[in-house]
């Protein structure tokens, strides 16, 4: 993660959480809630934990780095969305119950929502993840900030909380929504927007009306790689307005 604009963060603890509940996102994607009642876990838009289920025989280990997907407006509580593959690890997550526990430390990161700036989003598959917590507390809290989010995934079906991101461009003149779909033919589902990856003209297109943005990038390391080229290369945009958090899916 970089620095992002604001480092006054609550400093990270360790804590012992129930699952409050689990639900599917997407055919590969689920979120899972925790409750942090009594505990005082603070954390801002949006920051990261580590999640252990300890006892879990993991070749990656135990441990796995999410971000947040929930926002701080929503009290008593704290969600991860991640895509379920067939580690260990993983399959261990989605069988979890109610009321069994996770230990979890945090909160972590800089990768922080700079409230008074526009902001240009650029998603890639689960990378999605931070930046539902991020426009969820724009949209709680009022802020009128324009925010701009690109959303790319392989098949509409894993356009994960597409009908709340529509909500909150509903609900707030300030947010915009777009999508792309970069492999419609593996799709059962009929698909007539945007095809293919998010690329130069569109983000060009995208920034253009905002007073200097701030763009904030997540996805496969690929996908990162190649949005940071486009930025700092053909955009011109200054490294200090670029934040990024790279997903690697074990």
């Amino acid at each position: 993660m970089l620095g992002g604009p604001d480092p006054d963060v609550p400093a990270p603890g360790r804590y012992v959480l129930p699952l409050v509940a689990s639900r599917r996102e997407s055919p590969s994607a689920m979120t899972f809630q925790f409750s942090t009642a009594g505990t005082g876990f603070q954390y801002r838009s949006n920051q990261a934990i580590r999640l252990a289920l300890p006892g879990v025989d993991d070749p990656w280990g135990a441990v796995r780095t999410f971000s947040l997907s929930s926002s701080p407006s929503e009290p008593g509580m704290i969600a991860v969305t991640c895509k379920i593959s067939d580690t260990p690890f993983k399959q261990a997550l989605s069988r979890l119950h109610p009321g069994e526990t996770a230990v979890v430390v945090g909160p972590l990161g800089h990768f922080l929502l700079d409230v008074g700036r526009p902001t240009v989003f650029l998603a890639g598959g689960i990378g999605i993840t931070p930046f539902r917590g991020m426009l969820r507390f724009a949209t709680d809290t009022g802020n009128t900030v324009p925010r701009r989010l690109l959303y790319s995934a392989r098949v509409p079906a894993e356009l994960v909380f597409r009908a709340e991101l529509d909500a909150m461009v509903r609900a707030s003149p300030a947010v915009q929504v777009e999508y792309t779909i970069t492999r419609p033919g593996e799709s059962g589902e009929a698909w007539t927007g945007r095809v293919g990856r998010i690329d130069l003209d569109w983000i060009r297109a995208t920034a253009a009306p905002l007073d200097r943005p701030m763009f904030y990038l997540a996805g496969l390391p690929d996908m990162v790689e190649e949005m940071v080229g486009l930025l700092t290369g053909p955009l011109g945009v200054p490294e200090d307005d670029i934040d990024y958090e790279i997903f690697r899916g074990f």
